[in-house]
């Protein structure tokens, strides 16, 4: 179950990750019927900066798990024919739902915390760890941007 080819990938993750980041931004904005546009930038830059890491080291991953992780733990890790790894996906989604309930209980606009719903943590989470899947099945119908612009790292 050999990976053919495999590459490090930055423009694509980091607008998918900024799409996430807008979302959460205003998920947690409409949840805490916040008034001033200080308080939704002071208090959503790292919802930002964290949906753009998350993705882009779940997108990653195959990358490491073919040039770093041995094949004997491929199937441990549930690998897919892709490099995707299920497991790594899913620890991704724990972390990252983790964060959102600790940073979220920890700040908010009245001092005692977001109380943002459950369900808006969990798709941006879920956007977040399963971002290979959907990522690589949108590399096919925009390839041609990379035949246009062959120097892009997509």
């Amino acid at each position: 179950m050999a990976v053919e080819q495999v590459s490090i990938h930055l423009i694509f993750p980091l607008v998918v990750g900024l799409i996430i980041g807008i979302v959460e931004a205003y998920f947690v904005y409409e949840d805490e019927n916040m008034t001033s546009g200080r308080q939704f930038l002071g208090d959503m830059w790292h919802g930002l900066i964290f949906s753009v890491l998350g993705v882009l080291v779940a997108t990653n991953v195959p990358y490491l798990m073919v040039n770093f992780i041995p094949e004997n733990f491929h199937g441990f890790l549930m690998v897919d024919s892709q490099g995707i790894s299920l497991v790594v996906c899913v620890l991704i989604t724990i972390f990252m739902m983790l964060k959102m309930v600790a940073s979220h209980s920890i700040r908010g606009v009245s001092g005692r915390g977001f109380r943002e719903k459950f369900w808006h943590k969990a798709v941006i989470a879920i956007a977040i760890g399963f971002s290979p899947y959907y990522i690589f099945m949108l590399y096919e119908p925009l390839s041609f941007i990379q035949d246009a612009v062959p120097w892009l790292p997509f």
